[in-house]
Order: structure tokens, then sequence, then C-alpha cells
């Protein structure tokens, strides 16, 4: 059987070997999550040890009709939340058969300078498994990739439409925002005591008893790019989010370089909160069912992007471009923001400029599950990409930050790694 014998949506060989299944991931995850609970002691804050996010996973989407060519996507969006508008695309172009393969955003970047034969990069790719087009939640590291001349310049009806703050340099294009949240178990934390700023965060953690003592995670800004970002943008707009990481630090949290490992722990009553989650992520349980409960801080509420940018060593930019097109058109955006739960570009947007309202995809109201009251305009954050979001990327700042981060946590070795993302 080659290839083009697979069914669609069959999971194959991935990079650099990996054959799994939907049984094979759940599998993955388990395995991570006894990695997680292995490493996590006693004392301050604890790092996870060995990677907890599942290994890249490519799944081929087989073309519907006589297949012209192969459309490869690296990824930082799970596969089932984006297979509805591949099979949406697909319909307009069905002699497309698309390779996506979800991965990491730092091996994203990695891989991306490796294939563009950036000095230092590491490790070598197969030029013939380079991507066509990358869609990245590190809108800093896209930035980074589009600035250094990696990225190819893509005009067209659909990004001529786009508002300001919406791409940069027409090479790098924002397909929608994620808003930035508390995640919280009610079983564990009264919903009259969960915090809806941060400074109610910080007194509940200093609190006598406190129901987050040892029950708090987050992201683990030395191995995630996502969180490195996160932690950042609250250094940036919080002059007392050092105070805070100390106070989390303290209350020995639970770090992960992926937030499903995280969420997995909150649902199973192992955590009480988990401080700064993508809202998509929390969205798609609480469909599901899950009894978890999300706060959009009042205080300010970042407002993470999903960027593509179609790279310069592109074996198929003719096809990158169409599908780029397709999730920029007001169709493609209605299926990311119903299946992703994604924002749509422009309500992101225009919320960040004109202080309009947001409701998260797939709510009734402005808040999931009504904790507090909505963000006023003044208080998101729109993270899309731009020159702001290279200052922390500079490897002195980097490194600087990542030290005195690991030091305010209290994570054992506060230096190793630290000027590595």
């Amino acid at each position: 059987m080659t290839l083009k014998d697979l069914p669609p949506m069959a999971q194959v060989r991935a990079w650099p070997t990996l054959t799994t299944s939907p049984t094979r991931r759940q599998a993955l995850r388990a395995a991570a999550a006894a990695v997680l609970a292995a490493a996590w002691g006693p004392g301050r804050a604890q790092t996870a040890g060995p990677s907890t996010s599942p290994p890249a996973v490519m799944t081929r989407f087989a073309a519907t009709a006589r297949e012209a060519s192969v459309l490869r996507i690296d990824s930082s969006t799970d596969t089932a939340l984006f297979a509805p508008a591949i099979r949406d695309f697909q319909r307009l172009y069905p002699s497309v058969t698309v390779q996506y393969t979800d991965r990491q955003s730092l091996d994203i970047h990695a891989r991306a300078l490796a294939l563009a034969g950036a000095r230092g990069a590491a490790p070598a790719v197969d030029v013939a498994e380079a991507p066509d087009l990358l869609i990245s939640s590190s809108p800093d590291l896209q930035t980074q990739l589009a600035n250094d001349g990696y990225a190819l310049s893509h005009q067209s009806p659909q990004t001529r439409e786009l508002p300001e703050g919406a791409h940069w340099r027409r090479e790098a294009f924002t397909l929608g925002a994620d808003a930035v949240v508390m995640a919280y178990n009610p079983r564990l934390l009264n919903p009259t005591l969960a915090p809806r700023t941060r400074g109610q965060l910080l007194a509940l953690l200093r609190q006598s008893g406190s129901p987050l003592q040892g029950r708090i995670g987050t992201y683990d800004a030395l191995r995630s790019g996502l969180g490195y970002l996160l932690a950042t943008q609250d250094s940036r707009f919080d002059s007392t989010a050092s105070v805070l990481l100390a106070a989390i630090g303290a209350s020995k949290a639970r770090l992960g370089d992926h937030i499903e490992p995280l969420l997995d722990r909150l649902e199973q009553g192992e955590l009480a909160l988990v401080y700064n989650v993508p809202a998509s992520y929390a969205l798609a349980r609480m469909a599901g069912g899950s009894s978890l409960r999300v706060i959009v801080p009042e205080d300010y509420t970042l407002l993470t992007t999903r960027v593509a940018l179609i790279p310069a060593s592109a074996r198929h930019p003719e096809l990158a471009r169409p599908f780029l097109d397709y999730l920029l058109s007001p169709q493609g955006q209605a299926v990311l923001a119903r299946d992703t739960r994604l924002l749509p570009v422009r309500q992101a947007v225009a919320a960040a400029r004109d202080g309009r309202a947001l409701a998260l995809p797939g709510q009734p109201g402005p808040l999931p599950a009504a904790e507090g009251a909505a963000p006023s305009g003044s208080a998101w954050r729109l993270l899309s990409p731009g020159l702001g979001l290279l200052v922390y990327l500079d490897p002195l700042k980097r490194q600087r930050f990542l030290q005195a981060w690991a030091t305010s946590l209290g994570v054992p070795g506060a230096g190793h790694g630290a000027g590595e993302r």
C-alpha cells in the first residue's frame, strides 16, 4: 500500500519516525502525563522534566479528485481542530492533497531556520519534507522569520481587505486570536473565591491555607515558545508580574511545556487552577461536557494570535497561497471560529483598536460560564505580528529574562537552559 492508497485522515509516518493513530495518540499523552507525575515532587515550582508534549504527528488528507500535488503544512494547532477547515478547502480544490503535521511552535521555527540554511541552525531537515505553509501560535517567532527574510510576500484580494494590525509586511498573517484566560476546577476552587484579576490571584496565593497551594499550574517559559511569549508580555503590561511569579513559585506551581497535560490534571483534580490558558483549549473541553470554568481577567487580557506565513523554502507556494486566502476569507474565518474557537481576526483587531466587546466563540455571551465582567476594550492586548514582539528575542535579553523568570519561580537550576527557546 502506498501513501496515495491511504484513506482520508489516515495517520502515517511523522517526522522523524512515528506511526500513530487516535488510540496511539492517547497513549502518548498518557505516557507524557506519567512522566509529568514522576517529575513533580515537593519543593517550589517544578518543571516537568522531559518534554510533556506528544511527538510531531503527520496526517494526510487525501485529495477527493485526481491528485495534482501535495500541500505540506507545519502547524501548532491540533489536527482534529484544523481538519474541518482542510476538508472545506478541499471542496474548493478537490485535486489537492494536504499533508498536515502538528508540531510544537519551537520545532516549527527550528525546522524553518534549518531549511533556510540559517547560520547555526540545527538539525538538518530533508528538503523533500519542506512545508509550504507555517501556522504557529508564537507570533513573535513568525515575525522573526519574516524579518530575517525567510518568508514570501503574498498579496491578493483577501489580504488587501485585512485591517492594519492583521498582518506584517504582507508576509505574516493573523488567522485568528485566542484570549488568554485562567481555567479552574470548581470542585477544588469555590467559584466565589475564583480570582478575576491578577491582584486577586496574588491575594489568594498568599492566603493562609490557600486552595491553590501545590495546585496551580502554568506554562514552562524555558521550554514553551508560547509560554515564553506570554511571560514576556505579562512583564510588559504588569509592573507586578515578578511578584505574582514569586507567589506562584512559592505555591509549588506545576509547569508544563504544553497546555493539554496541564488541563488534563486540572480535570482530574490534581490542579485547582491553571494560569495563562489559551481559551480555545479550555472552551473545547467545556463544549465536550467538562466542568472546567474559565475566567477572562478583568485587569487586562492578552489576545495571542495564530500566524501563518509562506516560508521562502516552500516547494509549492502556488498551493499555499490559495489555502492562505481561504483561511482569511469570510468562509474560512467562520470555519476556524466554529471549530478552533479562535476569534475572527477582524473582530480581534477592532476590539483592541476601538474598545469593542468580544464574545468568545461558541459561548452565548461575552464570557464563558460568566465569571466576572467582560474586559473593556482598553483591556484587550492584541499580540499581532510586528517588530514590537522581537524585543524579547534578542539573545542576551532572552537569557536575562528567562534567568529572572526562573529565579522568581524558584525553579531548580534557574540558569540552566535559560538561553534556549
